[in-house]
């Protein structure tokens, strides 16, 4: 097995652009298309010339956990046509326009801020032009020493609340994404192995078959984890995203997707003959699953009921939810149970499956030679 361990490290060193270039990718599309935002709801907003909606403006860079981007009222547009993600306002004199695909807790109280603010700066023009400015001074430090109202807001059903956070979506879609790449191509080992004699001379060489399958597997498995762990410190730790007290958790949860990626290819190199046909079928199943598994965007805008069935075929699904869960919704690991131990699961079952089929496929090949 040590024997499987060093020539697999030494392929690696001799070709690792494939590491590299998996690794590079998911650092920069995450980064890109979060928005740099560090974990606060990016927001285009695009702002008339009044007085007012600037002063509109003001007031939301005040507010905590928004990454703002003043844009032109036609870009606002054509942004609201082409990405159902993005979230934005056109903020004029008399009016306001919130662009959401999705009517999100997130943009609901995006818009109680924003409705909020226009009243506040509207009731403190009126009083302006009523008493002049030491008016509006005088009231202002009698509403700050006994205020009328002490609001409290708290949602009634936490677990019924979509939370959308921008650069957690993209940091975990294409970090599952890619390193599915990185693992099945590192999987597809065995079956080149198979395919060119090397295996069965390995077994005459007194190396059982669990040392083969748990020297490839395993080193395969770590090489997929370790392009997680580096993602995912270089966010937390580097770029400082915000990940709600739940970076271990997601580091767990990653750790349980890497082996069910791990299994699913193992299932997949079992069901053909060559490396060629394997890398087709991973790269065609690996968008599919991107894509119904929601890595790309939040299921909860997705409208149609078919594509929604399909999310429970996809291993990204689970590793998605489970990392939104114990990040964006602060829960614990315990309440991510099922999906964890689903993955868990379906891994046995492929790992089984495919490493039966491969052996059975083994033996014909050998005894019809």
């Amino acid at each position: 097995m040590t024997g499987i361990w060093i020539a697999r490290f030494q392929n690696l060193i001799r070709k690792p652009i494939v590491l590299i270039m998996m690794t590079v990718m998911t650092l920069v599309m995450a980064y890109v298309v979060g928005g740099s935002s560090n974990g606060k709801l990016s927001i285009s907003v695009a702002v008339d010339d009044s007085e007012l909606s600037q002063a509109v403006l003001e007031k939301l860079k005040e507010k905590d956990g928004y990454s703002l981007r003043e844009i032109t009222d036609e870009e606002l547009q054509q942004q609201a046509k082409e990405d159902v993600r993005m979230i934005g306002i056109a903020l004029n004199e008399a009016s306001y326009t919130i662009f959401s695909a999705s009517d999100s807790d997130s943009v609901r109280n995006l818009s109680l801020i924003v409705e909020s603010a226009y009243s506040d700066i509207g009731f403190k023009q009126q009083v302006i032009q009523t008493g002049g400015e030491n008016a509006w001074a005088e009231l202002e430090v009698s509403l700050q020493e006994s205020p009328a109202f002490l609001i409290q807001t708290e949602a009634m059903d936490e677990t019924e609340v979509f939370r959308y956070d921008n650069a957690l979506q993209s940091l975990f879609g294409f970090m599952l994404f890619f390193v599915f790449y990185t693992v099945s191509i590192n999987v597809q080992f065995i079956l080149d192995d198979k395919r060119s004699g090397v295996w069965n001379r390995l077994k005459l060489a007194s190396i059982s078959r669990f040392q083969l399958y748990f020297g490839h597997l395993s080193f395969s498995y770590i090489i997929g984890l370790l392009q997680v762990l580096l993602v995912l410190f270089v966010f937390r730790y580097v770029l400082g995203t915000n990940m709600y007290g739940g970076f271990w958790k997601v580091v767990i949860i990653a750790a349980v997707y890497v082996l069910l990626v791990m299994a699913f290819s193992v299932f997949v190199i079992s069901l053909v003959k060559t490396v060629s046909q394997s890398s087709v079928i991973i790269s065609l199943v690996a968008v599919a699953f991107a894509m119904i598994g929601g890595a790309y965007w939040p299921l909860e805008i997705v409208q149609s009921e078919g594509l929604l069935a399909m999310k429970w075929v996809s291993p990204i699904y689970y590793a998605m939810e489970s990392m939104k869960r114990v990040t964006v919704y602060e829960g614990t690991l315990s309440s991510v149970w099922t999906y964890v131990s689903m993955m868990v699961g379906i891994a046995i079952l492929l790992l089984v499956v495919g490493i039966t089929l491969l052996e059975k496929r083994t033996e014909r090949y050998h005894s019809s030679e």
